[in-house]
């Protein structure tokens, strides 16, 4: 388990007062952590957790449940921000569907390949009240950004749902320039049109837009998602699910 400074810092302070407070022999707790010398520091913290190791598991929760909650919060704050500068973004599902759910996802995450069939689902639903906007990553790995130009440049020829489907589908590590042109033809792509608009300045613009918006939004890893404006984390299916059935309600009630 990685001890972050935070953590460290709260083993600090929880198992001073602790010795303290109980008055135990050794090292005994300053006054002041400021004054603290380094040895002084490891003592308390050793001494500590040898008797306590389930605090560091708490404060480890603790810590984790803060940063899901900073990341959510961030992300929520962006949404107005992404939604406006999503007009050239790819758009799977009716583009005047009530709920918008954009992913940030990779071609080479292993769970967004997992994903996807749950989120295709989704926007093929009867009800037809849902649409999928992406926002391409091209940084998880080196083959990662060769396949979101891929994606990018096949929605030009309007392929942009067979591509996206094909790349997610692809084994990890396998978006060669080979694959990507084999996959391309698949779905009957102009080969030649597609390579040259896979290095075009527009598309170039557009990586480098989504590597903004990544930043924006806070987002930590892939897939994320934000459904008419609230931020999950990861591919939760079950608590996806129960957030769709919540938007849908308030849609109604709007009514």
């Amino acid at each position: 388990m990685r001890v972050t400074l935070p953590l460290l810092a709260a083993a600090v302070a929880l198992s001073a007062a602790t010795l303290s407070a109980c008055g135990q022999s050794g090292v005994k707790a300053p006054d002041s952590i400021g004054r603290m010398e380094k040895a002084e520091v490891e003592a308390i913290v050793r001494e500590f957790l040898l008797r306590e190791p389930e605090m560091l598991y708490e404060m480890q929760s603790a810590y984790q449940v803060k940063e899901s909650l900073q990341q959510a919060l961030k992300a929520e704050a962006a949404w107005d921000k992404l939604i406006s500068t999503s007009q050239n973004d790819p758009v799977i599902g009716r583009k005047d569907a009530p709920i918008t759910i954009i992913e940030f996802s990779d071609y080479e995450c292993s769970v967004c390949k997992r994903a996807l069939s749950w989120v295709i689902s989704q926007v093929d639903d009867r009800r037809g009240d849902i649409r999928l906007i992406v926002k391409e990553s091209a940084w998880k790995e080196p083959t990662s950004e060769p396949a979101a130009r891929a994606a990018l440049a096949a929605r030009k020829q309007g392929k942009y749902r067979e591509m996206h489907i094909a790349l997610m589908k692809a084994p990890f590590g396998a978006h060669t320039p080979e694959h990507i042109e084999t996959m391309a033809r698949s779905i009957g792509l102009d080969i030649p049109r597609l390579k040259s608009d896979m290095v075009s300045p527009e598309i170039t613009a557009q990586i480098a837009k989504y590597g903004e918006e990544y930043d924006l939004a806070g987002i930590q890893g892939t897939p994320s998602f934000l459904v008419n404006g609230t931020f999950v984390g990861g591919f939760d299916q079950a608590g996806l699910e129960s957030l769709l059935d919540a938007k849908r309600a308030e849609i109604k009630d709007k009514k």
